[in-house]
């Protein structure tokens, strides 16, 4: 039965690293507690002209990485303590690349 539960987490983590790859802004929202408002910036930046309104573009991006920073500090401020853990201590898996021949 572990063995079920091993590959159904690797399943997942595999799913979720393939639609942030396709889709950048899901890293955006990814454990942050502000993911709506970083959407609605994300929705406002694509309305506007990058040649009218770059201006604007800038400081709504500066918002933007505001809301990431502080919306990853409070949602890691809810988890969990193994999840807490785990971030202070960082990885410890190696990545191994496969080799096309």
């Amino acid at each position: 039965m572990k063995k079920n539960k091993d590959l159904e987490a690797i399943y997942l983590q595999t799913l979720a690293q393939s639609v942030a790859e396709r889709e950048h802004e899901v890293n955006d929202y990814a454990c942050n507690a502000y993911a709506e408002k970083i959407a609605q910036i994300n929705a406002l930046i694509a309305l506007l002209n990058p040649q009218e309104d770059q201006e604007t573009i800038d400081q709504l991006l500066r918002v933007k990485e505001i809301y990431r920073k502080l919306g990853t500090a409070l949602w890691f401020m809810q988890a969990g303590e193994l999840t807490n853990l785990g971030a202070r201590l960082g990885s410890t898996i190696r990545q191994y690349k496969v080799r096309e021949e």
